[in-house]
């Protein structure tokens, strides 16, 4: 089994009790190193953390389920453990330069809708129209280093002991993003965003506990400031909204381990070239439209905050002859689906990590480091079975988390 990093120090008290979110990676850090031990998730693990794990992977709550009210006590108490953790980490701890996340690494809760499966059965009833309006422009595009690096989403993970950046926003109008101007945020420093227009980064602060996702910046190491277009913020560990006027927050992208083990386990974001300009829920209180590329495209077209999703099982893409990282977007896409957030692309595409987050810093490119081809193309995976309009579907719009 593949060794993985320890991320979090865990934090013990005297009654023995696990007091950290991540009771995966505390089992890690608590066994051989070579995988969780059974024994040690009975005798460690608090009655907060089991009642989260017995949720949200024995039980495979879906969206349908936790949506109408299943799974909130856990959701809550999952968020609570996250902030006594990023509360608490002891100065230094934490992921950051040459200490990144495990497999089991992503920013939302075990129940919050883009990490609980899919209900596969809630399918749009006009998911054919959108699907071969979206196939109609081509298969998914590749990314190559111009695309990672420049569309890509670098992860900067902020510790106690970096430095404080205040946030600069030039366009403070935006309602969902207001409450963070001038906000100081503790990141590391050297950070590079996504090289073309978008200028991407995150920055995952584990001091306050939420992480920043913010567009068009410009970091200034002198005067200590990240200045940017626009920016939001979600919780750590939370449900993955905000507000409801924030443009789709229920994402993540496609990280270079996740691709090398064979599984992504949350959603991730889709681009698109042409939407129906508007947005449905659970954005459907999002002022991020799309735009349409003809007028008929508000009928035919995906629409910001749709989810697409892949409708085979595991056991049909292992039994595709394709590669092991291409298995892990499809099965990633089957289990947890893309979430509509951009368009003006070519073609569809995914959302992946920018190895730039790691090659500022004087360490390898992930992709290359890890085996990956140069150019993550995924056009012809499911060639063999009938090709990707033949298995992709639209998850009817579902609410926001009570």
């Amino acid at each position: 089994m593949e060794r993985r990093a320890i991320f979090w120090t865990f934090p013990r008290s005297r009654s023995d009790v696990v007091t950290g979110h991540d009771v995966q990676a505390y089992l890690h850090a608590n066994s051989d190193h070579v995988g969780p031990s059974a024994r040690v998730l009975r005798g460690r693990a608090t009655v907060d953390a089991r009642q989260v794990l017995t949720l949200a992977r024995l039980n495979r709550i879906t969206r349908r389920a936790f949506l109408i009210g299943a799974g909130a006590a856990a959701a809550a108490t999952g968020a609570a453990l996250g902030e006594r953790v990023l509360h608490n980490a002891p100065a230094g701890t934490g992921c950051g330069i040459g200490s990144w996340p495990g497999l089991d690494w992503h920013l939302f809760s075990e129940t919050s809708p883009w990490v609980a499966p899919l209900d596969k059965t809630n399918v749009d009833p006009r998911s054919d129209v959108y699907i071969s309006s979206l196939v109609s422009d081509g298969p998914p595009a590749p990314a190559g280093p111009r695309e990672l690096f420049g569309w890509g989403f670098p992860l900067y993970f902020g510790r106690a002991t970096d430095p404080l950046y205040r946030i600069v926003l030039r366009e403070t109008s935006i309602t969902y993003g207001q409450h963070i101007d001038g906000l100081r945020i503790h990141a590391p420093c050297g950070m590079q965003p996504s090289t073309l227009s978008d200028g991407v980064i995150y920055v995952i602060d584990q001091v306050d506990g939420y992480t920043y996702r913010l567009r068009e910046t410009v970091i200034d190491e002198t005067a200590m400031t990240i200045t940017a277009w626009h920016g939001f913020r979600l919780q750590t560990y939370g449900s993955g909204f905000n507000t409801v006027e924030e443009p789709p927050t229920g994402m993540l992208p496609i990280r270079p381990e996740e691709l090398a083990a064979g599984y992504v386990n949350h959603t991730v974001g889709l681009h698109a070239k042409c939407l129906s300009g508007h947005s449905v829920a659970p954005y459907d209180g999002s002022g991020t439209k799309g735009k349409q590329c003809v007028s008929t495209d508000a009928t035919t077209r995906l629409s910001m905050g749709n989810v697409v999703f892949l409708d085979l099982t595991h056991a049909q893409i292992d039994a595709l002859a394709i590669p092991t990282w291409q298995k892990a977007i499809c099965k990633g896409l089957a289990d947890h689906g893309a979430l509509v957030g951009f368009n003006g692309s070519p073609s569809w595409t995914l959302t992946f990590e920018a190895p730039q987050d790691r090659t500022a810093y004087a360490k390898p490119n992930p992709y290359t480091a890890l085996g990956l081809p140069s150019t993550l193309d995924y056009a012809n995976a499911l060639d063999g079975i009938g090709g990707w309009g033949a298995h992709l579907k639209v998850l009817a719009p579902f609410p926001r988390p009570r």
